[in-house]
């Protein structure tokens, strides 16, 4: 229950993140500007909750009208990824 807790809500938040950033884009025009600011750091802190999800809730949502983003935050949830992996790792080895 506290998994489907940890990754349902992220997932939204992810979701309702990349709306409000998309919806600022006009239909058929695409944005280069960079992954930056409070967003970024929404993006990084969702990833670290739920790595896959939000990961590709932003990448797909994004990679039309906002590929620059789209790329730094699949990025960042591939560093979320390895920050699991290192944490697990971690955990494992002092316990």
């Amino acid at each position: 229950m506290n998994l489907l807790i940890f990754t349902l809500i992220p997932g939204i938040i992810s979701f309702f993140v990349m709306r409000k950033e998309k919806s600022s884009v006009p239909e058929g025009q695409v944005d280069e500007s960079p992954l930056s600011g409070n967003v970024l750091w929404y993006v990084f802190i969702l990833c670290l909750f739920a790595p896959l999800i939000a990961q590709a809730i932003f990448y797909y949502g994004w990679k039309k009208r906002l590929p620059k983003k789209a790329k730094k935050a699949n990025n960042l949830g591939w560093l979320a990824i390895l920050l699991w992996i290192g944490g697990s790792i971690a955990i494992n080895t002092l316990f």
